[in-house]
């Protein structure tokens, strides 16, 4: 049972932006496969920053937003952020960020969060599904107007995708947040 608002927007502080994106480091080809038919699903370049105290003040962030978009979910971990550029025509199909198995230390991710860090492209929206198969558009679309810097925070396990990107370079930073499995 989902409780609470779909999806949260915050802005996140320019200061841990600057020292977020100052540990990016070698950025590599990201591609992911659809497992039905191998189609490539996802083309991008990431980097993944692994700081503990950038890692602890998204996590914190998170426990905020959490509690203001009314999800009270139990949430105890964060994995490593990951930094991602699209270029023309890069892009990532649909797909949710929970695992179909519970992890071997017994968490799920529970929420997502994208962080959208500039405007300067085309393309790219980000769409987000919430609502029921009884609408004619299941999802709602974010775009390069949202606000530099702004985080999106949504539940895991709900479908999302990034278009392709038409001109320019849409960069961002991605978190997944993890708790107990479900009982």
């Amino acid at each position: 049972m989902r409780y609470g608002q779909f999806f949260a927007e915050t802005v996140i502080p320019k200061e841990l932006i600057y020292n977020t994106v100052h540990h990016i480091d070698n950025l590599k080809d990201a591609s992911v496969s659809n497992n039905i038919n191998n189609s490539v699903t996802r083309t991008s370049k990431v980097s993944f920053i692994k700081n503990n105290d950038i890692l602890q003040a998204f996590l914190d962030i998170t426990f905020q937003v959490n509690k203001l978009a009314n999800w009270d979910l139990h949430l105890d971990a964060i994995e490593p952020l990951q930094y991602g550029e699209y270029h023309k025509n890069n892009e990532y199909g649909w797909h949710v960020d929970q695992h179909s198995k519970v992890s071997p230390d017994n968490r799920v991710r529970k929420l997502s969060f994208s962080i959208f860090l500039n405007d300067d492209y085309e393309g790219g929206e980000f769409d987000l599904e919430v609502f029921n198969p009884t609408k004619e558009q299941r999802y709602i679309t974010f775009d390069n107007k949202m606000k530099k810097n702004t985080a999106l925070f949504f539940y895991s396990d709900y479908w999302h995708r990034v278009r392709p990107i038409q001109k320019g370079v849409r960069k961002s930073l991605v978190g997944w947040v993890l708790g107990p499995k479900y009982k």
